[in-house]
């Protein structure tokens, strides 16, 4: 996590505050990627839900995150799935 920048005008409580927030949320961005990275890696990972709050998470930092390429890949789908439930859009009805 980088450094957090106190501002001239930023009191001390405000500064400690802010900093809990954001090494709070860097904690839960770290998990959420170490969990991605280890659960859509085994060969069952179409069996994996997505839960709220690693969508939540890829949604915010997602761009921070590190992904191998294989799970980069799943979890594209894995997001594109929940696109479709958000939308009430099931792809395979089409193939039917």
């Amino acid at each position: 996590m980088d450094n957090i920048i106190k501002f001239p005008n930023t009191t001390e409580k405000e500064y400690v505050n802010g900093t809990k927030l954001a090494r709070e949320a860097f904690t839960k961005m770290k998990a959420t990627e170490e969990n991605l990275n280890w659960r859509l890696n085994f060969n069952d990972w179409k069996e994996y839900k997505l839960s709220e709050a690693d969508v939540e998470q890829v949604a915010l930092f997602g761009e921070h995150m590190k992904f191998a390429p294989v799970v980069a890949a799943r979890l594209a789908s894995k997001l594109a799935e929940v696109l479709c439930i958000v939308r009430n859009y099931n792809p395979y009805d089409e193939l039917i």
